[in-house]
């Protein structure tokens, strides 16, 4: 059979005429987007995502079962295709339901894949876990015991009974690892001759390290403290987050080849001229270590410290003698911190006074159950007015709140009750009502500063208007949580390395991301066959123990209780989340940016046999269909071809 001569996207193709366009750009190693074709099977589907235009004739056409002919001048890729691919996928997606990420993972700042390390843990395999977790968490022992959880709050399993203690998990893992020794060290790139100088050892600063260290850069972290940590050091308190956490965290980045400076101060001991003549990138981690000023009378009287103040020198083992009574103002991490702290350090009565109310305070909710529990009082709706000095002792004035009106951030705003003053005596007074940047970095690199003192760079990829200068973590976004510090510091690691390249930092690109919705939004029957299991509680020092005492307060999960509770995990995430051509196809082609929610009133599991039908999930692409159809009822006929070769996974294999 002779074979004709063809153009395809500019290339000259020869081709047996009894091939389709398809056929031959797939031999000619010209790829074509397909999502009903399988090359098994004779008859094609009508997606209509292998649409191509022939040049001349003004012709859109099917690529999978146009025949080629002689002289033809094919494109496969030009704006007009890809709009009509585009409203072909607005179509097919319209009929698709389901998570293709579970919420927790769309929740978790840096992206972590919790639904495959629990089940890594529910199968004993915990390093495989740990593994996974460090692909995005570089602090794993340090932030399973002090993140807030908002991947908790998001957990479908919420629609039965609580969700899935996915923070104890990650510490369970992490601890696990701890205790080895051969510990997990991720693989590590080959060198590039690229330095990079980090200031600051936080969450930020040190997520940046370990990442640029994975992409073979050098590092030195320079830290103006004499170790590595920052507010997770010197701002949490060892009951929760023991010492020897914090160094089997950075002992991975040691073994990496990280380099520590200690005591030496960006802005006094160094600056950027003289680091440039050095290293290749700066990358600014700061911090906001700055405590705020409460701005009443009296508060620079003595007994009167911050709380930031207050919790580095307990962390240092500093002595203070905080007297009978204290009183802490506000309602944040720090406050809740200072208070438990002040207990542990003698304090008879410790009081925290809170200017809204206790379903208001920002703290973790579970610190703060544990604060009350160890006998600290909270007065709500109360702001501090003045302080004095009074036969000795402090008094504290403060007056009565009451919500307002709503503000910028959908809260109400307290207002004082015109008249409410009352005053309490304290031997101790904490102010930890927020922190504050700390400009002087942002002079000493010579970039531009905010009004709030954020350091100015672009949003996406952290860069300055310096080039080789960037900037992240709270000293950009503002006091935040550890783990969106981690986020940043992973963001900025990527965009250094981009730039380190020789190329353009970019902002990454956002997958597709089909959702059932918000988390109580999933369809009932999405619960189906899923009984209640109680949450399995977390060990805990007893509160006898745990009042005069610095030892850790949760002890963490046992081997057994670990796989108890990740067995209770709904694995929300779509299994075919890796090899999901509609996926692949929509993030290519469609401008989705953020999780897409649709509507499916059909939705049903079906199971039989080894083969479980989601049906929400099915696109009517007729893949199974038509191979069912061609086996002509084969008894030998693999029902496994048909799940590996579902474009979406809709069919999949039953207990996957």
């Amino acid at each position: 059979m002779n074979s004709l001569s063809l153009t395809i996207n500019g290339q000259h193709v020869t081709a047996s005429p009894d091939l389709s366009i398809l056929e031959a750009a797939t031999k000619a190693g010209i790829e074509i987007p397909t999502l009903c074709f399988h090359d098994s099977l004779h008859e094609t589907g009508s997606c209509w995502m292998c649409i191509v235009e022939i040049k001349g004739k003004n012709r859109f056409v099917p690529a999978c079962h146009t025949l080629v002919s002689e002289g033809m001048v094919i494109e496969t890729d030009n704006d007009t295709l890809n709009s009509m691919r585009r409203q072909s996928l607005e179509n097919i997606i319209e009929e698709h339901s389901g998570d293709c990420m579970g919420p927790c993972e769309l929740s978790c700042p840096a992206g972590c894949d919790i639904p495959d390390f629990i089940a890594a843990i529910s199968q004993q395999n915990d390093r495989e876990a740990l593994k996974i977790i460090k692909d995005t968490i570089p602090l794993p022992g340090i932030l399973g015991r002090i993140c807030p959880a908002p991947c908790e709050d998001e957990c479908r399993r919420h629609g039965i009974d609580t969700p899935v203690s996915i923070c104890s998990l990650k510490r369970y893992a992490a601890d696990r690892d701890s205790a080895e020794t051969d510990r997990f060290v991720p693989e590590i790139a080959r060198k590039t001759g690229k330095k990079v100088a980090v200031i600051g050892a936080g969450p930020g600063g040190l997520s940046a390290a370990y990442f640029l260290l994975r992409n073979g850069h050098a590092v030195t972290i320079f830290e103006s403290s004499d170790h590595a940590g920052g507010m997770m050091r010197y701002g949490i308190p060892r009951f929760r987050l023991p010492e020897n956490v914090i160094e089997s965290d950075i002992a991975t980045l040691l073994a990496m080849g990280v380099e520590f400076r200690f005591n030496t101060t960006f802005g006094r001991h160094i600056n950027a001229d003289t680091l440039k003549k050095e290293y290749d990138a700066l990358f600014l981690a700061v911090g906001a270590q700055i405590a705020s000023r409460m701005n009443i009378p009296g508060e620079h009287e003595p007994g009167v410290i911050s709380g930031i103040e207050f919790l580095r020198k307990a962390s240092c083992g500093e002595p203070q003698h905080v007297g009978e009574r204290v009183i802490v103002t506000g309602g944040g991490d720090t406050a809740i911190d200072a208070a438990r702290t002040a207990i542990r350090l003698g304090a008879s009565t410790v009081t925290i006074l809170y200017r809204r109310s206790k379903l208001e305070m920002p703290a973790n909710p579970a610190e703060i159950k544990d604060a009350l529990a160890e006998g600290i009082s909270l007065i709500e709706y109360a702001a501090p007015v003045a302080i004095r000095t009074l036969n000795g002792s402090l008094e504290i004035t403060a007056i009565r709140m009451q919500p307002g009106e709503q503000d910028h951030t959908g809260r109400r705003k307290p207002v004082p009750v015109e008249g409410s003053e009352f005053t309490v005596a304290a031997d101790t007074i904490i102010s930890a009502i927020g922190q504050q940047i700390d400009p002087d970095a942002g002079h000493a690199a010579e970039i531009g500063i905010e009004k709030g003192g954020e350091l100015q760079v672009h949003p996406e990829t952290l860069q300055s208007l310096v080039p080789w200068i960037f900037a992240g973590g709270d000293c950009v976004t503002g006091t935040n949580i550890a783990i969106r510090a981690v986020e940043q510091g992973k963001r900025a690691a990527q965009a250094i390395n981009l730039f380190l390249n020789g190329e353009v930092p970019i902002a990454g690109k956002h997958s597709f991301n089909s959702s059932f919705g918000a988390r109580d939004e999933a369809p009932k029957a999405f619960y189906q066959g899923k009984p209640p299991a109680e949450r399995v509680p977390m060990p805990e020092l007893s509160l006898e123990k745990r009042s005069k005492s610095f030892v850790e307060v949760a002890l963490g999960y046992s081997e057994d209780f670990a796989r108890q509770e990740a067995l209770r995990c709904l694995q929300c995430r779509c299994g075919a989340i890796t090899d999901c051509r509609l996926r692949e196809l929509s993030s290519r082609f469609a401008p989705f940016t953020k999780a897409e929610t649709h509507d499916h009133t059909g939705f049903y599991k079906a199971a039989k046999a080894d083969i479980l039908m989601e049906r929400e999930k099915c696109v009517d692409c007729g893949i199974c269909v038509r191979m069912l159809e061609q086996s002509e009822g084969d008894a030998a006929f693999e029902g496994a071809l048909i799940t590996e070769s579902c474009p979406t996974g809709a069919i999949s294999l039953n207990g996957r």
